[in-house]
């Protein structure tokens, strides 16, 4: 039997190598086994806020996981993940019990590895009557981690993730501050153009006692009430107290009837001496609307050269009484006044009187329609003297006709004079003779 000597010696060659292939490590990278993601978390910044304030909360976390141990795989594939990697990390933030609202959504940050860390800003508002003192913001986190890694043919890792929950308590500080709250309102007769008393009924909401309080109020934008006198001292303002203080504000003219905005603030010293301004609470003021009147007879007419006793009846069409009113006509040329005001007393909403006025014009006048303005004087709840808008009153001018042309011309006059003195003196001398012949 023949053996092929050098076809022998390559199989087992061949063999060999196979062999030595087959025990050799399949890759030089470790594979990380055990641990898991550890995620704490704190508030990045100041952790102190004002009532009433817009906040910007960064959060910031940490993933503190560490591999127990790590294996460098021989004749399997290694896993790409490791277990203390915090995947898909979706991080939220809720007010709890805190005074306080989140305005931003949760959010999805990604894969947080071990020994790394970021930050997630959120968006919050602190309610305005928010009490001073510590609460609690519960910061939910979700994640995923690696359970465990399976190898599935030569090159194929299957991994299988596990889902996990926590909260993390985070501590915020309000600071105390007053609070104010205007729980009532009390306008007197505000009408425009004119002055009133306001009465306000103040409330501390805060959590802080104020020292040397003043109640103020201010004009909101561009409001028609404007403070005349604007400020009210309070003195000690402690949580829970009521007060109330009143101001005088002035209604401008193009205010209508409606109820307009107004600020209030309260200004304090804090404990610390420094002088603090509350937030501005606006509130709706009612204003009445304008005092006005209505003439209701106002067209007369008047011979030329003649004098004439007018009655005007006025009506208070505004919506508050209004006192001691005077009515005045104003002559002008070729008009004299011999008795130009009128007394109208006290007059209610609806309420109607009556003027009487002389006046005169002249035998010179131009025949035609002419206007004299008539006004109102009168007081209000205050006690100030107002003036109403001028009313027209209309008053023609006649030519004189019949007896009113005789007595109006000193010629006729004269002849008329002359005649009843003829007629007299006639009738005297005719009784004289008739009483002589009796006797």
């Amino acid at each position: 039997m023949t053996t092929n000597i050098p076809y022998f010696s390559l199989a087992f060659l061949l063999m060999c190598i196979g062999i030595a292939l087959l025990q050799a490590p399949v890759m030089a990278a470790a594979e990380y086994l055990g641990g898991e993601p550890v995620l704490v978390a704190s508030l990045g910044g100041p952790n102190e806020y004002l009532p009433g304030s817009d906040a910007a909360i960064t959060v910031v976390i940490e993933n503190r996981g560490t591999p127990e141990f790590k294996l460098f795989p021989e004749g399997r594939v290694a896993s790409d993940e490791q277990p203390s990697t915090a995947k898909l990390l979706r991080v939220g933030l809720e007010a709890g019990d805190a005074p306080i609202i989140i305005r931003t959504d949760p959010q999805m940050v990604g894969d947080l590895p071990a020994n790394s860390r970021l930050e997630v800003p959120f968006q919050a508002k602190f309610l305005q009557n928010a009490s001073g003192g510590g609460y609690t913001l519960p910061l939910s986190l979700q994640y995923q981690s690696l359970s465990f890694a399976e190898q599935r043919g030569y090159e194929t890792m299957a991994y299988s993730y596990k889902s996990t929950s926590a909260t993390i308590p985070l501590q915020v500080k309000v600071t105390p501050r007053v609070s104010i709250a205007v729980t009532k309102t009390q306008a007197g007769e505000l009408t425009s153009g004119n002055e009133g008393f306001l009465t306000l009924t103040i409330r501390n909401n805060g959590s802080l006692s104020g020292n040397e309080s003043v109640a103020r109020i201010l004009r909101h934008q561009e409001s028609p009430l404007l403070p005349v006198a604007g400020t009210s001292y309070i003195g000690e303002f402690s949580p829970g107290k009521t007060v109330q203080a009143r101001f005088r504000i002035q209604v401008g003219d193009e205010a209508q009837a409606s109820t307009y905005p107004l600020d209030v603030v309260v200004e304090y010293l804090d404990p610390q001496g420094d002088l603090v301004t509350t937030g501005p609470v606006t509130i709706g003021v009612p204003v009445l609307g304008s005092i006005e009147f209505e003439l209701l007879s106002n067209e007369f007419a008047m011979p030329r050269g003649g004098t004439s006793e007018i009655e005007i009846l006025y009506r208070n069409t505004g919506p508050v009484t209004v006192r001691s009113a005077q009515a005045r006509i104003s002559a002008v040329d070729p008009f004299t006044a011999e008795k130009s005001t009128s007394s109208l007393g006290d007059l209610a909403p609806g309420e109607e009187a009556r003027a009487v006025f002389v006046i005169s014009v002249d035998k010179s006048a131009t025949l035609k329609e002419y206007g004299l303005e008539s006004e109102v004087r009168y007081r209000d709840a205050l006690d100030n003297r107002l003036i109403s808008d001028p009313i027209k009153v209309r008053v023609r001018v006649l030519e004189r006709s019949g007896v009113d042309v005789i007595l109006g011309n000193p010629l006729y006059m004269t002849i008329l004079v002359a005649i009843l003195i003829g007629i007299g003196y006639f009738a005297y001398t005719r009784r004289k003779k008739g009483q002589d012949k009796r006797d």
